[in-house]
């Protein structure tokens, strides 16, 4: 058996005993559903009228310790449809009685019993006894809607986190602590970089001067990449008509659409949650030769998507993304190209902020929720991976994660914690063209339809901040810090060199990796202590700062603050110091 297989039953058989631990502090509790997820378990309880919160959860945790010391063993049977009926009856187990209803008619039902102390219905699978068991800890409570439908009942869920040894326990929970930490919530309201507010709504957030600065820089840095390369700035409004994404295919694939009618017009309207179909419009404005293609337009733009309010947060999951959308109308013959240096600008991009990154092919799978025809879906899926195979990407197949009009390559970003994240993307998309009747003329004088790219290097820039928010624990690199540098006076009699080292950083501008980038920085000549300067300074992650005191100004130097140390520089060796610390 190899090791994820068995941390699986184990995580699985942790569910259950936490179950017979409820159920013998709570003998009225009834219960939902307890399986086995990433990194631990957690099973779905009725407390009736009782309210648990995590202060709870050193009870429950001390009486599963005792159950698992029992070394009971997990026993498998199965009943016919009438004995579970009888036995979610018996119990008082209404949300079984509901399982046991939705199971196909002819399927076997299965029972695992721990010891004599607690049954459940349950396929598996578990270990074979309680001392299996290696190394677990309860983490959270939280709410969790019967079934995930909002309507019913609101249970309680009791998540755990469960590890083959004590060590590998302990470095999980060392490193959600560090994750904690580092929470892009947490630091994006410490340094001022977003809010929310309830009459804004949920999922949309708002950004300060600070924010907004990264947000700019980050979005210069990444569409920088394509302007190399003659993509062309479009831009797009942010409503459209109904009838352009039933072209598209979005109207019916995608159900969190957020739509209205006019009242002036009776027009049928959409928010735009994708800005392709519109991109393909401009396209078609005018007649294409072979001689314009390819044809690449950039934008960067909002888009709009309804999610469920529970599911939204901070800035990895909102209702407005920013995209570093691109698109591409080229020939089949020209599909290398433009993969190659799409493909190399985000290996640049993520090296550069000090990401590793995995390649995943996004191919369809057997559902109904994809546009184009299964030949159509071959073609573009062989050439994909003969992309990722012709530039030497380590790379895996992701069924299912397709895009509905095309398969995908999509980059996983791995950050300082070891996580992945899935950020940029490249697709491949012969559908779109066709719906849209878009045409060129060929070299031959025939008309041929265009394939399209779509391409976004960091994805959604709201989700690419929350993570490099946490990548960083919010120490920017110099060249997208909010404010880069920051002056700190020891006392009112060094103004005039301040000036003087005011006048310099005015004139310093930063070319790598964003041309013309021109220095940030902030005077803090208040009344203050030095050492209270220095620590608000340094509560705000500023990545430079300069200390100027009556003895620096005689030297004709500053005292420089990095995160990492500290030293003397020379005032007519500053610029070239900054400048090397890109």
């Amino acid at each position: 058996m190899d090791k994820t297989e068995n941390l699986e039953k184990m995580r699985h058989t942790l569910s259950h005993v936490l179950a017979a631990a409820v159920q013998e502090l709570y003998p009225t509790a009834t219960f939902g559903v307890g399986p086995a997820i990433e990194d631990g378990f957690y099973y779905d309880i009725d407390f009736g009228d009782v309210k648990i919160t995590e202060k709870d959860l050193g009870r429950i945790e001390k009486k599963m310790r005792g159950i698992i010391k029992r070394n009971l063993k997990m026993e498998r049977e199965v009943k016919s449809r009438e004995q579970a009926f009888e036995w979610a009856s018996e119990n008082e187990q209404k949300y079984k009685t509901e399982l046991i209803k939705d199971l196909p008619e002819g399927e076997e039902i299965s029972f695992y019993r721990l010891g004599n102390l607690f049954t459940d219905l349950c396929k598996g699978p578990h270990v074979k006894s309680t001392s299996e068991i290696g190394a677990f800890k309860l983490t959270k409570v939280a709410g969790a809607y019967w079934r995930g439908d909002e309507k019913r009942e609101m249970l309680t869920r009791v998540y755990g986190v469960a590890f083959e040894t004590q060590k590998e326990l302990e470095a999980y929970l060392k490193q959600q602590e560090e994750a904690r930490a580092r929470d892009h919530r947490k630091l994006g309201k410490e340094l001022d970089l977003f809010c929310n507010s309830p009459l804004v709504g949920s999922g949309l957030p708002l950004f300060t001067p600070r924010g907004t600065i990264l947000r700019d820089k980050l979005n210069e840095f990444t569409q920088g990449y394509r302007l190399r390369c003659g993509y062309k700035k479009v831009c797009i409004p942010h409503i459209a008509n109904i009838d352009l994404y039933k072209t598209s295919g979005h109207y019916e694939k995608f159900p969190e659409m957020l739509q209205f009618t006019s009242q002036e017009s009776g027009d049928h309207l959409a928010l735009k949650p994708v800005s392709c179909p519109h991109h393909s419009q401009i396209f078609a404005s005018v007649p294409r030769s072979y001689k314009e293609l390819p044809v690449k337009y950039l934008e960067t733009t909002m888009v709009y998507r309804d999610e469920r309010k529970g599911e939204l947060g901070g800035l990895s999951r909102v209702r407005a993304i920013t995209q570093d959308d691109s698109h591409v109308f080229c020939t089949e013959e020209q599909i290398g190209d433009i993969f190659g240096e799409l493909i190399e600008a985000a290996k640049d991009l993520y090296k550069k902020v000090d990401m590793k990154l995995r390649l995943r092919l996004s191919f369809r799978d057997d559902g109904d929720g994809y546009i184009g025809t299964p030949e159509m879906w071959k073609k573009a899926e062989k050439a994909i991976q003969k992309m990722a195979e012709k530039f030497k990407m380590d790379y895996f197949v992701g069924k299912g994660e397709a895009a509905m009009y095309g398969p995908k390559m999509d980059f996983m970003a791995v950050d300082a914690l070891g996580r992945e994240w899935q950020l940029a993307t490249v697709q491949l998309d012969y559908a779109m063209p066709a719906r849209f009747g878009l045409e060129y003329v060929a070299e031959d004088g025939t008309k041929k339809t265009p394939i399209m790219i779509h391409c976004a290097l960091i994805g959604s820039i709201e989700r690419f901040m929350s993570v490099f928010i946490e990548h960083t624990a919010g120490w920017f690199p110099l060249w997208c810090a909010p404010e880069q540098v920051r002056i700190l006076t020891v006392n009112n009699k060094v103004e005039k060199y301040v000036q003087e080292i005011k006048e310099l950083l005015s004139g310093i501008v930063l070319s790598e990796p964003i041309p013309h980038n021109e220095l940030r920085f902030e005077i803090d000549d208040s009344d203050e202590s030095l050492g209270k300067k220095i620590k608000k300074a340094t509560a705000m992650k500023i990545p430079l700062i300069l200390v100027v005191g009556e003895k620096d100004m005689k030297n004709r130097e500053v005292s420089v603050r990095l995160r990492d140390k500290e030293e003397i520089v020379k005032l007519d060796k500053l610029e070239d110091y900054i400048k090397g610390i890109q």
